[in-house]
């Protein structure tokens, strides 16, 4: 289906909106998927930031439950994070003071 045709289609329902208050169209996710790969390039983009923007909260609460089911799995103390925090600084101080001699 090309998106001439379907937009042709939307023409259609929308004057059938006007005239019978209320229409239901079914279209699976093979169906959409098959309208998107017809989609140019920018119109893709724009899809994918929109998505990015609608789906920014889940995907960040997914992200914190996942480190905190590694952090009780292997917990770590502020004694330990300070002590790999001087060591890594300690490696960047040495690695930046012989490349600038």
């Amino acid at each position: 289906m090309s998106i001439l045709h379907l937009q042709f289609i939307c023409a259609i329902v929308l004057l059938e909106v006007k005239n019978m208050g209320k229409v239901t169209i079914e279209i699976n996710k093979r169906q959409v998927e098959s309208i998107i790969e017809q989609f140019g390039i920018t119109d893709k983009l724009k899809l994918v930031k929109k998505l990015e923007r609608e789906t920014r909260k889940e995907r960040w609460s997914e992200l914190i439950s996942k480190i905190r089911k590694r952090y009780k799995k292997n917990p770590i103390s502020d004694e330990e994070i300070r002590r790999i925090c001087k060591e890594v600084r300690r490696q960047r101080y040495e690695r930046n003071t012989k490349g600038s001699n």
